[in-house]
């Protein structure tokens, strides 16, 4: 089958979103024949893998826009991406155009980014459409905006403009031409029903690369001192400051805190922690390799997610994927996902609350090797189902069912017979 992925992000080399389009469009290409239109971002990266891993099943377009028209610039973390984006879609839109005329697709995916505030263009395409997973319509619970700071009026004006995508014309056009709509939570889900989707499935965003999973659950070392990993962007919606403020009420048990990723925070959380009383018990190790990450996360005993916004984390799947116990707020994809035996996922209430509960939890695992050793099996049963093989298998088998009900509804229209609805 011909396939056509949209994904702007893509790289062989990274992890989140860019690793998402990298991975479809790669396990994809071991069934199909797919041509990949994204942003040359990641160009070289890209090219030099396929230079020593040959596919000829799998084809990158890269698309730009003219220099006075863009003015994002991807090596600077503060340059706003949203209009470039805009415009971004429509040129990938006139060479998907293009490229049908020439190779004439089976079916075409937007897979990247996946937001409900951004519809794609595909679906303008003559051919079945996909759209995700989607996340997006997940908002930061009201009580928890303390945690932004000045930057708290900004998250508010963002939870009512999630409130009214719903009808924003872009989106009920996107929703109603799309032929199968995945969400990565139920927030994003009810977004794209209340926008007039009949039936979104719900589908995890992430997926676990070969590297991260054992073969077999790893098997924890025993010692004295409970080493926690948190991992992610240090930004304000990450809130590692619930963890702090959790850890802090829990000063006589020996925890030793991880904490990887780089972001603007980090000074500012530094000084935290050591307000806190925690220096020393808390090492920030800043940006770790993507390829240094699965060794990372075999070395601690479990994994801490803190993000109040975000469709669900890759880093969550790749710590269960090490056999790491999850703890967790019990909202959005995580909430979605997550199994309640392979973690603990604190209830959402009020910050003084939340925080109480976190260090309960890490209390519970730190007094309790079964306990960790337990969940930390779960976690891993669960990543097994979510390998991108997996995934990309599960995807094919979609893309042939609707391929195969369009023609089917081509054949019975010629014959004057109306067809039902498709089933998703």
């Amino acid at each position: 089958m011909k396939v056509l992925l949209v994904g702007h992000a893509c790289s062989p080399r990274r992890g989140s979103e860019l690793a998402f389009t990298w991975n479809w469009a790669w396990h994809l290409s071991q069934m199909h024949d797919v041509w990949v239109i994204t942003h040359p971002q990641e160009k070289e990266p890209i090219e030099e893998f396929l230079a020593s891993h040959p596919n000829p099943h799998l084809h990158f377009v890269w698309v730009t826009l003219p220099r006075w028209l863009d003015t994002w610039n991807p090596a600077d973390p503060k340059s706003r991406v949203g209009l470039h984006y805009v415009f971004w879609q429509k040129a990938a839109l006139r060479e998907a155009k293009r490229l049908h005329v020439e190779i004439d697709f089976a079916i075409a995916h937007h897979v990247s980014w996946g937001t409900v505030s951004e519809p794609p263009l595909l679906w303008r395409l003559p051919i079945p459409f996909v759209w995700g997973p989607v996340g997006g319509g997940q908002a930061t619970p009201p009580a928890f905006r303390q945690y932004y700071g000045p930057a708290a009026l900004g998250e508010h004006l963002r939870a009512a403009r999630i409130r009214l995508l719903p009808y924003r014309p872009a989106l009920r056009q996107a929703v109603r031409r799309s032929a199968l709509i995945l969400a990565t939570n139920h927030e994003s889900k009810q977004t794209l029903m209340r926008a007039g989707a009949s039936r979104p499935l719900l589908f995890l965003d992430s997926g676990v690369r070969e590297e991260f999973l054992a073969e077999q659950v790893p098997q924890k070392r025993v010692g004295a001192e409970l080493t926690l990993l948190w991992a992610g962007w240090l930004q304000r919606r990450k809130c590692l400051p619930l963890l702090l403020e959790a850890l802090a009420r829990i000063k006589e048990l020996p925890i030793r805190l991880l904490v990887a990723g780089r972001g603007p925070l980090r000074k500012e959380w530094e000084a935290m922690t050591a307000r806190l009383g925690l220096r020393g018990r808390v090492q920030f190790l800043g940006l770790v390799p993507y390829s240094q990450m699965p060794a990372l996360y075999r070395s601690a005993d479990a994994f801490v997610f803190t993000s109040l916004r975000d469709s669900f984390g890759s880093q969550v799947l790749e710590a269960m994927a090490a056999g790491l116990p999850i703890v967790t707020l019990d909202h959005q994809g995580v909430g979605a996902f997550v199994p309640p035996e392979a973690g603990i996922k604190v209830a959402v209430t009020t910050p003084p609350e939340v925080v109480a509960s976190l260090a309960f939890a890490i209390r519970r695992l730190a007094a309790s090797e079964e306990t960790r050793t337990k969940m930390g099996r779960e976690a891993w049963e669960f990543a097994k189902t979510q390998t991108w093989p997996r995934r990309a298998e599960l995807m094919s088998n979609w893309y042939e069912e609707l391929v195969h009900d369009r023609a089917h509804a081509a054949r019975a229209e010629t014959r004057g017979i109306r067809q039902p609805a498709t089933t998703f």
